[in-house]
């Protein structure tokens, strides 16, 4: 066994999931799986060695999942699971293809060669002589290096010229709503206008188990909140629960996030709507209500927000139309 072999054998996986639209039951199973087998999940894409796309092949998803692999390093591995059953098989396989040698090798050399094609197309361009006087020309369709495009300038609300960023968020995120993206507009890390898509959807809802749902949206809220014990400690407990009645240790691990002065700190005035916030549908999670946003209400909590803030907006929303549907 050589030096590279012996590395990769003993790298843990680290995966990098990814939640397709009408796949929350398989995205509840990757996560139970990971769990239970101690692999700490990416928070991003540089963090992942495992690219897990949970839930049916969807081609509208297929852009943001290539930009997701490319960001990837090396040694890494794709697994896409379309039922819950088909988890434990394929995350085994996926494992086994990220510890062979000669196939990461031969990967590698690939995305080399075609990074090499990239950057002699880049060179050539159009032919036309780039030695010129840029002076008067319209460059606001250029873009930056990876595709974003060059900021504009407008005035904040300080009358300060700041740079103006068009910028999805989602689909492809952590503890984000499945096929959900957000298109922004950025000042700083201000957003001055959001508009709503959901891409992939059939229209069609998953039934997922009510305390298994309210239990998933509570540890997404957490995750996104930073408390990462407790959002571990919901999955566990939504885990042991598709259809029993609250034991004894959701009483506790409820009672210990209702405590929390930080969490309150944290939540309270976070996507005001309806008379509530990001704090009072977390509260009703616990107490066994299902509390939600409306889609078509996001944009408007999302204005104003700072990116982080946004994040726990989304977060606090509940079950989005073409999520899973809770019964029970």
């Amino acid at each position: 066994m050589g030096l590279t072999e012996w590395l990769l054998r003993r790298t843990p996986p680290r995966p990098f999931v990814v939640a397709a639209p009408g796949g929350p039951l398989t995205r509840i199973a990757v996560e139970r799986f990971c769990r239970e087998h101690g692999w700490w999940p990416a928070r991003s894409a540089a963090e992942a060695n495992l690219l897990v796309v949970a839930g049916p092949a969807n081609p509208e998803l297929e852009p943001y999942l290539d930009r997701v692999w490319d960001a990837i390093p090396a040694p890494r591995a794709r697994a896409d699971i379309a039922i819950a059953s088909d988890v434990p098989e394929a995350l085994t396989e996926a494992v086994e293809r990220l510890r062979d040698v000669p196939r990461q090798r031969a990967e590698t050399a690939r995305a080399f060669a075609e990074m090499g094609e990239g950057a002699h197309e880049m060179s050539c361009g159009s032919g036309m002589p780039d030695q010129h006087d840029h002076h008067g020309h319209d460059m606001s369709g250029m873009e930056m290096p990876g595709g974003m495009p060059m900021a504009d300038r407008d005035d904040d609300r300080d009358g300060l010229k700041l740079d103006v960023l068009h910028v999805p968020l989602g689909p492809a995120l952590p503890d984000w709503p499945e096929g959900l993206v957000v298109h922004t507009v950025l000042q700083g890390d201000v957003i001055q206008s959001a508009e709503v898509e959901q891409i992939g959807h059939s229209g069609q809802t998953v039934e997922v188990p009510g305390l298994v749902h309210r239990l998933d949206s509570a540890a997404r809220l957490l995750s996104v909140a930073g408390w990462r014990d407790a959002a571990n400690t919901a999955r566990r407990l939504r885990d042991q629960a598709p259809a029993g009645a609250p034991g004894a240790g959701m009483e506790r691990w409820a009672e210990r996030v209702r405590r929390s002065r930080t969490l309150r700190w944290t939540l309270a005035g976070v996507g005001e709507h309806d008379g509530g916030d990001a704090l009072t549908r977390l509260y009703g999670w616990l107490a066994g209500e299902d509390s939600l946003v409306p889609l078509e209400v996001l944009p408007r909590l999302l204005v104003g927000r700072e990116l982080a803030e946004a994040r726990l907006v989304v977060a606090s929303a509940g079950r989005l139309v073409g999520e899973a549907h809770a019964h029970g």
